[in-house]
Formats: structure tokens, C-alpha cells, sequence
């Protein structure tokens, strides 16, 4: 058995759901530096701005089956916000945890060095060149590829890669960037064994066979016991509700909208379905991915100070193995923020105002993604506060091994 000194690595994921590609990252990552890992995953809703196709327990059980030994959540705060949000919450995450001296990264770019361009796009010249560049239009990705042009970040994987390396910067965790096998992350077709994971739900989506070659058999299973996915229409619904109910000024208070982006939000309120919505406010400014996460934050009905909180307030566990028991209890003597496995009655209670809203937020996403599912077990409010942790017990502790599921 592990001692309280126990070190391990990190990976920061969303699992949507868990394929081959991210047991190859996993595996690799556990190759590379002999220690367990944990893993920080998106919750309820993913930092494209979608549903998760399921939910965050299942998810971070199968990912547990697959050799993670602790699965943390990342607070909705964060995940539903750009890449440099979504980037710091979950190394804060890891940071907190007081136990964490690697992060293991997936790239379409491996062999370059991100931590000397981190650097370098956070001087203070590098900083107002690239706030002029987003003065003028430029997208985010865009105005940073100006900026770093031997980096042309065409990829999600690229720009969360610099910004994890930025979050990074003056910490003692020390960053593996590992090249990305095969299926990039926007593919839409499977060839093989691994798939990206928008293929893989396109695939589920469409009712065909071709998912099940890139997924493990554990993913496999269990989603065919489910109906993965959301009710696009009643999303949908749910969101022109909101456009419709709201003036362009009060959208504003409820999402994350600059340089007069909430009239444009507010001009989709006549579109007849997601898909134009979305088509309506795209440009060469504003992602699809950042639309939907704005969609989404005004579906969740709170103020958006709430959502530009810098730094998460608690450790969430959505699932452990007995390596991860030991490392909980590392964390409890050397983590620096409140470890949280079972809600009860009053969680929020002797903590701080953060802590309460971030909470709050979270158990609301819950519920709205429970909303929206086609699954009728899923549409219970509440889960937050019944659903425990998930204990993965393995068998053995082998890079390979496969765990014993005690619930699927």
C-alpha cells in the first residue's frame, strides 16, 4: 500500500464518451511516469458548449474501469467557458490536490515547446498586442497563431495544450505533451480503432454499428444500455424560451457576452432550430463552440459574475479505485482546497461564498442536463445530492488492468 506521499499524474479530459484514444493516453501517461493518475473531467456539460452525451458518474466509471484511479470533477463554472478558463480551473484542480508533479497532455503538435510559447504570449507586450488583435475581430486561436506563428493553432488540442502550459507557468507540475494518434479531434468518420469522440457520437447518433471498434468494451456496454445523447429539439426549445423572454440587456447579465454580442444572440430568437441559431450568430469572431457555451449559461439562469470566478473552491470525487483511496488520503493531508465526496444536507455550510455559488451552479447543471436526456432514468432532479462517488475495486494494480465494475 501506498504511502500519504504518494505522487501522481494528470490529465485533464472530458470522456464523451471514454474511446481508444483516451486508453492510449492513459496508458501511455501511466508508461511514461510509473505513477497513478487523476484525472479532472468535465461534468454534466462539455467546453464545446454540449450536453454530455452521458452522465458524469457513468463516465468517470468507465474511465476508472479503463486504469484512472480518481476521477475529479470540474466544475460547470469553468467547463462552459473558453479555453483559458476551462485550462486554469482544471490545473487549480490539480495543483490543489498537493499530490500532482506531471500532467500528461494529448497534441496534434507534440514535438513543440509549448512552455516556451506559454512564456512568450504572456509578457506584457505579447498581452496588449493580442487584446488589440481581439480589439479588431480576431478570434482567440487566430490572434494567438499571429502571435506565435512557428505554433499555428489549428487544433483544440494545440490551443488547450498552451494554455494548460500557461496555467503551468511557475508550478512545480511538469508538463508531457504526447502526439495524438491517428483521428484528429474534429473527425467525423471512423477508420479504425480510434476515433475521435465527435465521430463516435455522430456514429451513436446516426444508429450505426462503427462506434463499437473504438471504444473498450465497457464503453461499449454500457452505452447500449442507455440511449446516449440529448433531445436537440427540446434544448433548443429551452433556449429560444430564454431569447424570447429576454431584452439583449438582459441576456447580457446572464452569459459571458462582449463588444455587443447579445444582440446578436438575441436576433436568433426567431430561428426555428439549433442548427441556424447557431448558423445565424457563427462568424469568423465567434466560434459555434463559443455560442453554445453562451446558450447554455443563459439557460442556467444565474448572474455572470458567477461564471468569472477565477479559481475553484473544492475536490469533487466522481469515482476512485483502491489506488485512488490512497491518493484521497494524500489529498486530505496535502490538498489545499475542500475535498467533497458525499453532498448532504447542507454542503455549503462553514465554507466560503464561492464554494456555495460554484456548488449551486453545478447541482443546476445537473439537473438541466437531466432535462434534455432521453433516457428516463436520467430525467430525475436532485442526483448531486443522492448519486455517491463510484468505487472501482481492482482485481490487481497493472498498467493493464482491467477493474472489476461494481455498477454499470
Amino acid at each position: 500500500m501506498a504511502s500519504t506521499n504518494t505522487m501522481a499524474t494528470g490529465i485533464v479530459a472530458e470522456y464523451n464518451p471514454f474511446h481508444n484514444g483516451h486508453l492510449y493516453h492513459l496508458q501511455q501517461a501511466k508508461k511514461i511516469t510509473g505513477q497513478p493518475v487523476i484525472v479532472v473531467m468535465s461534468g454534466s456539460f462539455m467546453q464545446r458548449g454540449e450536453p454530455a452525451c452521458a452522465d458524469k458518474w457513468l463516465r468517470a466509471e468507465l474511465a476508472c474501469s479503463q486504469g484512472a484511479d480518481l476521477i475529479l470533477e470540474l466544475p460547470a463554472v469553468f467547463s462552459l467557458r473558453s479555453a483559458q478558463f476551462f485550462a486554469h480551473g482544471a490545473i487549480s484542480i490539480l495543483k490543489a490536490c498537493g499530490c500532482v508533479n506531471y500532467i500528461c497532455c494529448g497534441t496534434e503538435t507534440s514535438d513543440y515547446d509549448f512552455m516556451e510559447a506559454a512564456s512568450a504570449i504572456t509578457t506584457s507586450e505579447s498581452q496588449l498586442r493580442l487584446q488589440d488583435k481581439l480589439k479588431q475581430g480576431q478570434s482567440y486561436a487566430t490572434a494567438c497563431s499571429e502571435l506565435l506563428p512557428q505554433l499555428p493553432l489549428q487544433s483544440p488540442n494545440d490551443i488547450l495544450a498552451l494554455e494548460y502550459s500557461k496555467a503551468l507557468l511557475g508550478s512545480n507540475i511538469t508538463p508531457i505533451f504526447l502526439q495524438r494518434r491517428n483521428a484528429g479531434y474534429n473527425d467525423t468518420t471512423i477508420t479504425g480503432s480510434i476515433a475521435s469522440a465527435t465521430a463516435i457520437r455522430k456514429s451513436i447518433h446516426d444508429k450505426n454499428q462503427e462506434w463499437l471498434s473504438s471504444v473498450p468494451k465497457t464503453t461499449a456496454l454500457a452505452l447500449q444500455k442507455i440511449i446516449p445523447g440529448y433531445n436537440e429539439n427540446l434544448l433548443w426549445q429551452l433556449i429560444c424560451y430564454r431569447l424570447r423572454a429576454l431584452t439583449a440587456e438582459e441576456i447580457a447579465k446572464y452569459c459571458q457576452c462582449s463588444e455587443g454580442l447579445e444582440n446578436l444572440l438575441k436576433s436568433a430568437a426567431n430561428a426555428p432550430n439549433l442548427a441556424q441559431a447557431l448558423s445565424l450568430c457563427t462568424n469568423k469572431r465567434y466560434s459555434t463552440s463559443r455560442i453554445r457555451r453562451l446558450f447554455l449559461q443563459l439557460l442556467m439562469d444565474k448572474p455572470r459574475n458567477i461564471l468569472e470566478q477565477q479559481n475553484p473552491a473544492y475536490l469533487r470525487v466522481l469515482a476512485f479505485n483502491d489506488n485512488g483511496r490512497t491518493l484521497l488520503k494524500t489529498i486530505k493531508h496535502r490538498g489545499t482546497l475542500p475535498l467533497l465526496t458525499k453532498l448532504g444536507r447542507y454542503p455549503e455550510r462553514n465554507h466560503s461564498q464561492a464554494f456555495g455559488e460554484q456548488l449551486h451552479y453545478e447541482c443546476c447543471a445537473t439537473d438541466l442536463w437531466s432535462m434534455v436526456q432521453y433516457t428516463p432514468y436520467y430525467n430525475n432532479c436532485g442526483r448531486d445530492y443522492l448519486q455517491s462517488p463510484i468505487y472501482i475495486q481492482s482485481v490487481s494494480y497493472t498498467h493493464l488492468t482491467l477493474p472489476t465494475i461494481l455498477r454499470v
